[in-house]
């Protein structure tokens, strides 16, 4: 199943919509990507939470927990080594490989593809598009997909100016 969210700056509504396999809205990603420590919300259609992405107690940034309605509590926790930079899902047990920075992630159990994530640019900003093989882990990819995506992706931020009222002539005098 293919699920695209488009992360653009044309409307600011607080919310991300999630287009599902279908090409119609089916989630809404809620919440402040600009700080890490806020939580991020996954709501359907109806406004019924889903889950919720939040820091641990301890806040330390590569540390985050997932609570998914009728699931236990999910982790995301980073495994840094000197010669890789793996993210690990605990409970689910899923190991992410793959290009954080680049967009190009695999989410794997075993040698299994549990889900894919792929960063590309659309007519009007940045689209993670998301294939995910089980249906139970939706929520968990969708959740994992924006928070590394706000970890390595700025928004674009363009200055405001004031306008110019002077006129331009072509008249030395």
């Amino acid at each position: 199943m293919q699920f695209l969210l488009e992360l653009n700056q044309e409307k600011s509504y607080g919310q991300i919509p999630i287009t599902g396999p279908n090409g119609k809205i089916q989630y809404f990603i809620r919440g402040n990507l600009d700080n890490p420590n806020h939580t991020l919300y996954l709501s359907d259609l109806n406004n019924n939470e889903i889950g919720r992405l939040f820091t641990d107690e301890a806040g330390l940034i590569a540390s985050f927990t997932i609570d998914v309605i009728n699931h236990s509590l999910v982790k995301v926790k980073k495994v840094n080594t000197p010669l890789t930079n793996l993210f690990y899902v605990t409970r689910l047990n899923y190991l992410v490989t793959g290009s954080i920075k680049k967009g190009t992630y695999t989410f794997r159990s075993g040698l299994k593809n549990v889900a894919s994530v792929k960063t590309i640019m659309g007519n009007s900003g940045v689209v993670l598009v998301c294939n995910v093989t089980r249906p139970e882990d939706i929520p968990f990819i969708l959740l994992i997909s924006i928070l590394f995506t706000q970890w390595h992706v700025t928004p674009l931020r363009l200055p405001t100016f004031p306008p110019m009222n002077t006129k331009f002539s072509t008249d030395p005098n």
